[in-house]
């Protein structure tokens, strides 16, 4: 049946009188307006419609321009504009109809817009070079777009504790800013360089032993042409409750810090003296570390309340370290990548022969080596480390998201796709009619932009 045209119910057949017998066993044929009814029925429970709903369906475009740069956070868009080399503007775009609900004057901090963190009422807009490097942060009231505050550095930002953190390794030197006012809440000089990560909240990326950016390649493929990676927190309630912050110093000393006040709750050196601590991270309750001891390296799970050490395992953990995977910490390790099980220490699964195994929402992607450098090869069963999909010609969007184009060979055209919501399960969804260089998405639209700035905006039918 086509959307609104007749139903064809057949040709007519005349039967034959049939005997009184016969026909007290042959059932009665309903009548035509019955079968109009369970039509009725049946079209109304299919969504008013048997035509599918189209699982991309285009909804505005959007000018972006040379100097432009996105992020997609939830159900909105911002989009920095560069009309000139002295001014910028900052756009917050509804998703998925496009409607424009504010705009700011925005400092140019640089290259590139490289991060974006929500923590519930205040939006955090990091910018810098090409290379990932970044220059500056500025504060906004999500709701209104007025600017609360900025500063010339990169800082981490803990949406539990309504708090960020800015720090300096020459000299070593750790502050906490409040995430709504960028009030100082305390000041630290360690006194050797160091390393830190919030409980439960986001891994390092500042203050390393030694100091290690992402390699750039990593970055490109992961970034997909300069994607933004974006980091949403429900929290910035102003209470900052519960917040904690460790420090790990190259003498091995481990603090346990109040995130709001700065307090040591806690300091021990669990292993010893002659550990050098590289890397922490806070995963499934417990304390994750990377350390060096004696020419190699291993990794420890500590008690987050005492600092014991719950486990310990030597690991060759290579240029790859190591990052969360979901419910399990990740480190690469011989041309593989491991999950460990942070509670126990134990093996959960190995993915043989990439470089890297990285979140992206709920899902997991493993990188590898690709023609001309680094790129996604598969998706991953966070259970067993299994392959879900081929990923090879596909490439990923921003950091962290699970949306992923592949540009045929020889066509002017991109397919889009995305990861989920069964895990690693690539759904397609449409073919744009243009080359797109890099997408984002939401829980509700996808945005591209093409090879003239210019942005699409689509709305996402629900996957099943």
């Amino acid at each position: 049946m086509q959307p609104g045209g007749t139903i064809e119910l057949g040709p007519v057949v005349t039967v034959p009188d049939a005997s009184p017998a016969i026909e007290e066993e042959l059932p009665r044929r309903p009548p035509f307006w019955a079968a109009l009814v369970v039509l009725a029925a049946t079209f109304l429970a299919l969504g008013g419609s048997l035509v599918p709903e189209p699982p991309l369906t285009a909804t505005v475009t959007r000018l972006g321009g040379a100097g432009s740069s996105f992020a997609v956070a939830g159900d909105r868009l911002y989009l920095i504009r560069r009309p000139s080399e002295t001014s910028s503007t900052l756009t917050a775009i509804r998703l998925p109809d496009g409607a424009e609900l504010w705009t700011a004057p925005y400092a140019p901090t640089g290259e590139r817009l490289i991060r974006l963190d929500t923590a519930g009422p205040v939006v955090l807009v990091s910018g810098g070079e090409t290379t990932g490097r970044i220059r500056r942060t500025d504060a906004y009231d999500a709701a209104t777009g007025r600017r609360l505050w900025s500063a010339p550095e990169e800082i981490v930002v803990d949406a539990e504790a309504n708090a960020g953190y800015a720090s300096s390794a020459d000299p070593p030197r750790l502050r906490a800013l409040d995430l709504a006012t960028g009030r100082q809440l305390w000041s630290t000089a360690p006194d050797d360089r160091f390393t830190f990560t919030a409980i439960g909240g986001p891994a390092p990326v500042a203050g390393r032993i030694p100091p290690r950016a992402a390699p750039e390649s990593e970055t490109n493929a992961v970034g997909g042409a300069g994607g933004a990676t974006v980091v949403g927190g429900a929290a910035g309630s102003g209470s900052g409750r519960g917040g904690r912050l460790a420090v790990f110093t190259r003498s091995g000393r481990i603090e346990l810090r109040d995130a709001r006040s700065g307090a040591v709750l806690r300091a021990a050196s669990p292993l010893g003296a002659a550990v050098l601590p590289l890397t922490g991270l806070s995963v499934g309750g417990r304390l994750v570390l990377w350390y060096a001891h004696h020419g190699g390296t291993g990794i420890a799970g500590l008690d987050p309340e005492t600092l014991d050490v719950r486990w310990r395992m030597p690991y060759d953990i290579d240029g790859g370290g190591i990052g969360r995977c979901l419910s399990l910490v990740c480190l690469s390790s011989q041309g593989d990548v491991l999950a460990l099980d942070p509670v126990t220490g134990r093996l959960r699964w190995r993915v043989e022969e990439v470089s890297f195994v990285v979140e992206a929402r709920g899902q997991l992607v493993a990188l590898g080596a690709v023609p001309g450098g680094l790129g996604p090869v598969r998706s991953v069963d966070p259970e067993t480390g299994a392959m879900v999909a081929d990923l090879h010609g596909w490439r990923t969007g921003g950091r962290g998201d699970p949306v992923v184009t592949r540009i045929p060979i020889g066509a002017a055209r991109t397919v889009i796709g995305l990861l989920g919501p069964a895990p690693g399960v690539l759904r397609p969804l449409g073919t744009a009619a243009e080359v797109l260089l890099s997408c984002q998405s939401g829980p509700a639209a996808i945005v591209c932009r093409t090879a003239t700035g210019t942005l699409r905006i689509w709305a996402v039918r629900p996957g099943r």
